[in-house]
This record gives C-alpha cells, structure tokens and sequence, in this order.
C-alpha cells in the first residue's frame, strides 16, 4: 500500500477523541483564535493610517503652494510649515522606502492598499469565525464528555 500524503488525511470525528485530547485542541483553537485576531487588529491598524495618509495626499492636492499647513511629526507633535510643491509628494511604500509620486498617484497608490488589507482583513475574519465554530463544538462535545464521566463515577 503506498504511503499516505499529506493530503490524504481524513478528518477526525471529535466525538472519538478523549476528554485530554479535547482539551488540548480547545487549548490550540483559543490559542489561533488570539493570534488571528491580534493580526486582525493589525491589519486593520494599518488600513486606518493608510486611509489617513490617502485623506492627506487629497488635502494636500487642494492646496495651494505657500499655503500655511500643520505638519504632524508623530501622532501628537505638529509643527507648522508652508505648502511648497502640491504636484508631488513623497510615498512611504513599506520598510523604510519611500517613492516620489504625482499626488493623484500617490492617492491611487493608498486605494490599492487599502482595498489588499480590507481584503486581508475579511478573510482573517472569515476564518476567524470558523475557528470559533470549531472551538464551540469542542467546547459542547468535551463538556459532554465530563459530564457523562461524572456520571458514571457518581454511579460507582
């Protein structure tokens, strides 16, 4: 008989698993639960500044060169500046690079992106509500277990 790949595995029925092994899946499932939404959380971060930085760029398209505008340094550090060139603006594309862009470009650029991590975003969610279905069966099935386990030794 040839050797079983990987994906020739068979699912398990939770009800043919013993009360520790039930445990330890419920452990695994709260476990990726947590991590999935800390990534959620995340993602969705990283959309919020994204859809700020595209809100900049369109305000800074309606700007007019010697403009007086606040510069935010950090979240609550703002200093103030003027408006030198409104045609071009510079774009942080990930790790520390930054690209030069036309304004309407750079607004496209920030469409994009938010639209990959809203997409990233319900995907997660989507397997997040799976993992919390899988985590509920377990949960039924294992207090099932105890409860018929307590009675057979209430019985004893």
């Amino acid at each position: 008989m040839p050797p079983k790949g990987e994906g020739d595995a068979q699912p398990v029925r939770l009800e043919s698993l013993a009360p520790q092994q039930l445990a330890e899946l419920r452990a695994n499932l709260n476990n990726e639960i947590q991590r999935l939404a800390d990534g959620g959380n995340a993602l969705t971060r990283a959309a919020t500044t994204c859809n700020n930085a595209r809100k900049a760029v369109e305000q800074l398209a309606a700007s007019k060169k010697g403009q007086s505008i606040m510069l935010p340094l950090t979240s609550s550090l703002y200093v103030s500046g003027a408006v030198d060139d409104v045609e071009k603006v510079l774009v942080d594309i990930g790790t520390g690079y930054y690209v030069e862009m036309p304004v309407a470009d750079a607004a496209k650029f920030y469409e994009r992106r938010i639209k990959t991590l809203q997409d990233n975003i319900s995907n997660i969610q989507g397997t997040l509500r799976e993992r919390q279905n899988a985590l509920m069966q377990v949960q039924a099935i294992l207090q099932e277990k105890m409860a018929m386990a307590q009675a057979s030794g209430a019985r004893s």
